[in-house]
């Protein structure tokens, strides 16, 4: 397969592919339950139903580790002329009986390429964390290559909201302004402003879907976005079908945040020399609350660094989800994650620069915030 150079070429390689889709096809979507992976998922069924006339079978997963047994045969059963897909960092080989493409941003390595499932990733050819675009900036340029009537940026923005990558997209966010500048009324774009904004909400309202409902909220999120493409703020005020379900997992998330907030305040360890918030999570009956939490510190506490741990996360397992505001802090999480490693095998997982996500042996826990922060005192040795 031909080696990419930039975005562009990235871009004219998945509208090539999808030009083949035929109207007769059946088309499987696999995409990330996240707000970057679920607004992808949606922008893409506009795409597709306005091409062929129907709308995708989607499987939202929570991670690569559900690309499994139980999810090929799953795709099997629909028989499916295409496979798409988003936001996950999946092995064309471990979809070897299918074809369609992988749309991918996160960090990867082993992957064996396939010509008839390509993957495809703007890390292939841009070396610089902070300049490699989420999958719902990506989706939205080939959406509006295509259909251009389509005024569907603040879907998009919803996306690079979450994924931190507001700066380096902000040419959605200036679409957003023009098609519905009641959703952006700031003066400068920027992550910081664009979280204090109606994306704030918008972004806590997609995601409230997989943590109160786990893949059918994912599911409910993608059809309240669809449904709600032409009038956000149906989305909002939830006044459709699928949006009004998705009003009350919001409201429900909103009141369980708030008291987890004020435990923050009581139980969190402060380390001022670092500047790092450390709280240990609680039993919630919520999927994804440790990520969700420490965005919420972060845009609580710009200046530190949030750690929360969920040492109830399986069995003999935790996870740790870490945030900072890159405006503030200058340290890079995943070059810091990846140190780690280096020392504690059973770490896993990853992110981007000012996020990032790990599971790891309970055991391990202890050692990894020593080493943690070790090298947030000692960040110019990384």
């Amino acid at each position: 397969m031909k080696r990419l150079r930039n975005l562009n070429e990235l871009l004219v390689r998945i509208e090539d592919i999808i030009k083949k889709v035929e109207s007769t096809n059946k088309i499987c979507l696999v995409h990330h339950d996240d707000c970057d992976g679920s607004t992808s998922a949606a922008l893409f069924s506009i795409l597709l139903h306005n091409l062929i006339g129907d709308y995708p079978i989607l499987f939202p997963i929570s991670g690569v580790e559900y690309v499994n047994r139980r999810l090929i045969n799953s795709l099997k059963m629909m028989n499916p002329d295409f496979v798409f897909v988003f936001d996950l960092t999946v092995d064309p080989e471990d979809l070897n009986i299918f074809k369609g493409l992988i749309l991918d941003h996160h960090i990867f390595m082993g992957i064996r390429q396939r010509e008839e499932m390509p993957y495809l990733n703007p890390r292939s050819f841009e070396e610089k964390d902070e300049k490699v675009p989420p999958v719902s900036y990506m989706t939205y340029k080939i959406l509006n290559n295509f259909f251009p009537q389509e005024k569907v940026a603040w879907i998009a923005a919803i996306g690079i909201t979450e994924d931190h990558r507001v700066d380096l997209c902000k040419d959605v966010f200036e679409k957003v302004k023009e098609e519905n500048p009641e959703l952006l009324k700031i003066d400068t774009i920027d992550q910081e402003s664009v979280e204090k904004s109606f994306y704030g909400e918008f972004w806590d309202m997609v995601r409230s879907g997989r943590m109160v409902r786990g893949t059918e909220g994912a599911k409910t999120a993608v059809f309240a976005l669809i449904e709600c493409k032409d009038r956000p703020d149906k989305f909002i005020n939830g006044l459709t079908q699928h949006s009004s379900v998705l009003r009350k997992f919001y409201e429900k998330l909103t009141h369980e945040t708030q008291n987890c907030l004020k435990n923050v305040e009581k139980r969190g360890l402060f380390l001022k020399r670092e500047r790092v918030i450390i709280y240990e999570q609680g039993r919630v009956k919520m999927r994804g609350m440790t990520s969700f939490l420490a965005d919420k510190i972060r845009q609580r506490y710009p200046s530190w660094i949030a750690y929360v741990i969920n040492k109830e996360y399986g069995k003999r397992k935790s996870k740790i989800s870490i945030r900072l505001e890159q405006k503030n802090r200058d340290e890079n999480l995943v070059e810091i994650i990846e140190k780690i490693k280096e020392k504690i095998p059973t770490v896993k997982g990853g992110g981007h620069k000012s996020a990032v996500g790990v599971i790891l042996d309970l055991e391990d826990v202890f050692e990894f915030e020593k080493e943690f922060l070790s090298l947030i005192r000692n960040k110019t040795s990384i």
